[in-house]
């Protein structure tokens, strides 16, 4: 079994899938939108455009929560995977502030709709504390709220953490059992999702697009067509195989061992430390600890050498707490990779790529607030309220080349981990 389609802690422990249409049930005429792929992205773009009358349909390579919204560390928070300087040296002061406010709206967004009694599954829990290794002091913003060290020692046993922020607004939840109530809503307000069914082309047609699914069918037309597919783009998606990269992370989850969580993680939040590759982790309701890191642009791990490497990662954190594993034959349970979409300066593609066509990928290493935010501004922008979608205009679409843009990300991930290091080394 390969890590990217391993099963997960989350399949394991999600409601019923939704009952989507098989692709016999398409009954002619042409839709106002198709929209290729049905990640979150693509599904709360569905939902904002059937909410505003749109005939709309989505096309899933694979089933509802394949992808990277059903399968990653379940956080969220405000901000984007690029800092404020990064998204201002890219699009200017104005944009940036633009950029910053929708992403809050969509951790806003977020928390209103899993405080909706039927998304209760998500198991929505509040709170995310973030770290630092090295000797600089984090910076509270907003309602954040500075932990002094002898604090984090009551938290937390690993004597690395140098700082630590309290950030009271992000939350944290499953988010595959919210990617299937979300379906759910989608085809509820009239959208139609179709799963397992591959795009292999889109034409321009008089009547706008003709798009093409593998084995011949059907073919869906429409007068626009979103392309929302993240870190599994394929060949009828080729801006996004020109402008965004697949990268890897991966995550593990232990066996249940609350007695031993409880001795060194006494806390419920969910907890990222600052290094670009770096951990994030959460106590899980089942008394598990889910633990992501690392970032690669190559290669796929098989699911045996993810848990070692989790195990080993966790070590070097905890390492008081992985011995007392051991000597419990207590390991890494649940074991899978993920592909992300990046583009080279972290921010994601919203917009038009062409008369009628749109792109609406790119939100890798923040996508949980930020897909959302995306989504409602380009489906306000096809039904006539274009204010929102401008703030993306002057992002650059910058080309990575391929493999050796790969190369490149590769190489600059190992880069910042010596940076990393040395900066925790001196601090």
């Amino acid at each position: 079994m390969t890590a990217l389609r391993a099963r997960t802690w989350y399949d394991a422990t999600a409601i019923t899938p939704p009952t989507t249409q098989p692709i016999t049930s398409i009954n002619g005429g042409v839709y106002d939108v198709a929209i290729i792929g049905a990640g979150l992205a693509g599904l709360v773009s569905a939902l904002t455009l059937a909410h505003g009358g749109a005939r709309v349909i989505v096309l899933e390579t694979d089933h509802i929560g394949s992808g990277a919204s059903g399968r990653n560390g379940g956080f969220c928070s405000a901000g984007w995977a690029a800092d404020h300087a990064q998204i201002t040296k890219q699009v200017g002061a104005e944009n940036a502030q633009t950029l910053e406010a929708l992403a809050q709206q969509g951790l806003d967004w977020m928390k209103t709709r899993m405080q909706m009694p039927h998304y209760a599954p998500c198991a929505m829990m509040q709170g995310e504390l973030i770290l630092s290794l090295s000797g600089a002091a984090l910076q509270p913003a907003g309602q954040d709220q500075v932990i002094t060290t002898p604090d984090l020692r009551k938290i937390l046993t690993a004597r690395r953490y140098k700082s630590a922020v309290y950030s009271p607004s992000a939350v944290h939840f499953h988010p595959l059992n919210f990617m299937r109530l979300l379906a759910q809503d989608v085809m509820d307000a009239g959208g139609e999702i179709i799963e397992n069914t591959p795009v292999i082309g889109v034409s321009k047609t008089a009547h706008g697009f003709d798009v093409r699914v593998a084995g011949g069918k059907a073919t869906i037309k429409a007068q626009r067509v979103i392309t929302a597919t993240g870190g599994y783009m394929g060949n009828d998606t080729p801006f996004s195989r020109r402008h965004l990269l697949p990268i890897r992370t991966y995550i593990g989850v232990t066996d249940p061992m609350p007695e031993i969580l409880d001795r060194h993680i006494k806390c419920h939040w969910a907890i990222a430390d600052t290094r670009r590759a770096g951990n994030y982790y959460r106590r899980l309701p089942d008394g598990r600890l889910l633990w992501g890191m690392a970032i690669t642009a190559f290669g796929t791990l098989d699911t045996d050498s993810i848990r070692h490497m989790v195990l080993r990662d966790m070590g070097t954190i905890y390492p008081e707490m992985v011995a007392q594993m051991q000597s419990r034959q207590a390991g890494i349970d649940f074991a899978w990779a993920g592909n992300m979409a990046y583009a080279r300066h972290y921010l994601p593609f919203v917009g038009e790529i062409g008369q009628n066509r749109y792109i609406l990928s790119g939100f890798g290493g923040h996508g949980m607030n930020t897909a959302p935010a995306a989504a409602q501004a380009l489906a306000a922008h096809i039904l006539g309220d274009h204010q929102a979608v401008q703030a993306f205009a002057n992002i650059p679409r910058l080309r990575v080349f391929g493999r050796i843009g790969a190369l490149a990300a590769e190489s600059t991930y190992r880069y910042m981990r010596l940076r990393d290091a040395l900066s925790e080394r001196l601090g």
